[in-house]
């Protein structure tokens, strides 16, 4: 088997496989719908495989993607995560949806590792097997085993290298995507544009992370604020009830016309002083008019005060403080998510690059014998 036949399947591969990435909605339900779903998948990928390349190559290929998902399934049953079955898709891979999400990098790490490492022991027993029989058979499940997995390792989100080394350090993306464009410039695969994608937009999201921190912290400390505002309304005499929905009036048109003002559109890095002021005044805005909905509700600024009818004002009240907590939390986890000790980072690097090593030797290794066998290669 000639590299140039092997680049042209694997561009095959990559090409048929968009294909099916454009249909993954309409196959998830109906493979959602079927109880035997999983193992539907398995069969349909493997006789796709097998009319494109044999039965062979599909055997080796479809059960080297199984074990690996397994390796998924298997670190995720230990987490406590609850996952779905594993989905497969013909020329694509297989999917498995996390039912929660990591509680962190760590934890995200540790899921990631386990497909690459269960992969790497599910073509180890072909090697004895190869040196033993010789048969060509073994020597593609080591090249098929060794390519996956490396592939897979390559640090950029979603492939699991990138999910790995962002415990180490979420920098080391930006090593990945530009080794994926250099992988792309030789071997030319329409499959790594859709990762390059999600790499890019991945990094981007977590390089930009100080905006969306920022408008957490203007969402909680405005809630606070209506809260507060509430608070003192609701123990006001009529007259300070009057003064303050005069006020929040005054601060609703002061910030409409602030609003009106500033830009619809703002350049990344150039404009992010800016775009944090909008964002702090959009969030005021509905911060206001909440309040005034709740001083209506109750007909707090010219009647008597009414307290059999406060459903609004509780709901907004309760909404001010559902917010707070949320939207701490959230702002909480995404701080210290990418956090992690020096001991943890050693560790999971000297585990990243090891495995990373290996396969990338039993690549070379492989490939080189290949070159010997291609002649009786199934």
């Amino acid at each position: 088997m000639k590299e140039s036949t092997l680049n042209k399947g694997w561009v095959s591969l990559g090409a048929i496989g968009l294909f099916f990435l454009g249909k993954i909605k309409w196959l998830l339900a109906l493979l959602k719908v079927a109880k035997v779903g999983s193992l539907l998948s398995i069969f349909v990928s493997l006789g796709a495989y097998a009319l494109v390349y044999g039965w062979k190559f599909a055997a080796a290929l479809v059960y080297l993607i199984y074990i690996h998902e397994m390796g998924h399934l298997l670190a995720a049953k230990r987490k406590g995560i609850k996952t779905s079955s594993a989905i497969f898709f013909p020329f694509v891979g297989a999917l498995i949806a996390l039912k929660e999400e990591p509680k962190n990098a760590n934890q995200e790490a540790y899921l990631a590792f386990g497909g690459p490492l269960l992969g790497t022991v599910a073509f180890l027993p072909a090697i004895p097997l190869f040196l033993v029989t010789e048969n060509p058979f073994w020597l593609l499940v080591i090249t098929l085993g060794a390519m996956i997995n490396l592939f897979n390792l390559m640090p950029v989100h979603p492939l699991d290298g990138g999910r790995i080394v962002g415990v180490i350090s979420a920098k080391l993306w930006v090593v990945g995507i530009i080794g994926m464009v250099v992988y792309m410039f030789f071997r030319p695969n329409p499959l790594l544009i859709l990762f390059f994608i999600l790499g890019i937009s991945k990094w981007w999201n977590e390089f930009r992370s100080e905006i969306t921190i920022n408008q957490r912290d203007s969402v909680i400390e405005s809630n606070q604020f209506g809260m507060e505002q509430l608070e003192e309304f609701a123990a006001a005499t009529e007259e300070e009830k009057i003064r303050l929905v005069n006020i929040w009036n005054m601060e609703l048109s002061r910030l409409h016309g602030k609003l009106n003002k500033m830009k619809s559109w703002h350049i990344p890095l150039f404009d992010d002083d800016k775009l944090k002021e909008k964002q702090r005044t959009e969030v005021k805005l509905t911060i206001y008019r909440s309040l005034l909905d709740a001083a209506n509700s109750n007909e707090y600024q010219y009647g008597p005060t009414d307290f059999e009818n406060i459903g609004t004002y509780e709901r907004i009240a309760a909404t001010f403080f559902k917010e707070v907590q949320e939207q701490t939390k959230i702002r909480d986890k995404e701080k210290s998510y990418y956090s992690s000790s020096l001991k943890t980072k050693v560790i999971w690097f000297s585990l990243y690059l090891g495995l990373a090593i290996f396969l990338m030797l039993t690549s070379l290794y492989a490939g080189d014998l290949m070159e010997q066998y291609k002649t009786s290669l199934p």
